[in-house]
């Protein structure tokens, strides 16, 4: 499979999944809100996290699911030429000031350290799978 294809599938997919997950999990969160409306709908929970798991989920994966999408797109729109420490750089400089402004009341939504963590972990293990993949 050409190799474009495939880090476009690596943007793609944890996007999709993400913005299912949070549709279905999340129904509080801004993105979900601006999406139920632009399809004249409501979005409702499944159910509160009663589990770690359940937690991790509603609280975690989709923030790994951009991180990881994040990394690849930055690898995609840089045409491959940035070292993939740089482009690990900029993602998680990215993701942190993203939470940042979200603590500064700048951008809504609510501060977490474990977003950044999370975040962290995900734009690495990208820069790992396209360091020895790609």
């Amino acid at each position: 499979m050409n190799k474009k294809v495939l880090v476009f599938a690596n943007i793609i997919v944890p996007l999709i999944i993400g913005a299912i997950l949070y549709y279905i999990i999340a129904p509080d969160v801004i993105f979900v809100r601006v999406l139920s409306s632009f399809f004249n709908g409501d979005a409702t929970s499944i159910s509160q996290p009663e589990t770690v798991f359940d937690y991790f989920v509603r609280y975690y994966l989709m923030d790994l699911l951009w991180g990881y999408a994040l990394v690849f797109a930055l690898y995609f729109c840089l045409d491959n030429n940035a070292a993939i420490v740089r482009i690990f750089i900029m993602a998680f400089l990215f993701s942190t000031a993203m939470e940042l402004f979200q603590l500064m009341a700048i951008v809504p939504g609510v501060f977490d350290i474990w977003d950044i963590v999370i975040e962290g972990l995900a734009e690495a293990f990208a820069a790992f799978i396209i360091k020895n993949f790609f």
